[in-house]
């Protein structure tokens, strides 16, 4: 009973924890990421380094909202299934409640200035931040090889200048990747079992 009442305890201060990030966190998915780092794995210690960066890479590549993908394997991790549908609702509720107060305001107040300087404001100061925080993960995920950051700036020039599909990239990797590791596990005759976030870590 006792146990019970600790692990829902838990539930309740993960969820606490993640609602209040996304409730105040200005500019999107990677400034929930970077905030969501500080509180649970540099403060609270809940997961490791090496286990961050593996649940970053692999809510980047599978389907949906980065930020409620990470969410929903961050409380995996820690908690199991209730604790991916506890930090799942907590990361979305904020969103729903914010866009919804915001409709209204513009319905009310759309020629208000002030309103209008605060989105502009948040705008320019969202995309700073943005930047810093996408170089300080880049030099974490890219391990200062000269490979892994050639291939980046490369895909940024061609989705730049022949305005390709960002999906189209991502299955291309995943299918050379996939052939990689496949092969690379059979001449190597290793007994292995699959794990899909490893496999992810893999290709990026």
């Amino acid at each position: 009973m006792n146990e019970k009442k600790e692990t829902s305890y838990e539930l309740l201060k993960l969820f606490y924890l993640v609602f209040k990030i996304t409730t105040i966190t200005i500019g999107g998915g990677l400034l929930i990421i970077s905030e969501l780092k500080k509180a649970i794995v540099n403060k609270r210690k809940l997961i490791s380094e090496q286990e961050f960066k593996e649940i970053l890479t692999t809510s980047s590549i599978i389907p949906g909202v980065t930020a409620i993908n990470f969410a929903f394997l961050i409380g995996k991790k820690i908690k199991g299934f209730k604790g991916a549908f506890v930090l799942t609702i907590a990361g979305i509720l904020p969103s729903i409640f914010v866009i919804t107060i915001i409709a209204l305001y513009i319905n009310l107040n759309s020629n208000n200035i002030y309103f209008q300087k605060f989105i502009e404001g948040a705008k320019i100061s969202s995309t700073i931040v943005m930047s810093m925080i996408i170089i300080e993960f880049s030099k974490k995920m890219l391990n200062r090889s000269i490979i892994k950051w050639g291939t980046c700036v490369l895909i940024t020039y061609v989705l730049y200048k022949f305005h390709i599909d960002l999906s189209y990239i991502l299955l291309i990797f995943l299918l050379i990747c996939s052939i990689t590791y496949t092969m690379k596990k059979k001449f190597l005759k290793a007994r292995y079992k699959f794990d899909f976030t490893k496999f992810i870590h893999h290709i990026f």
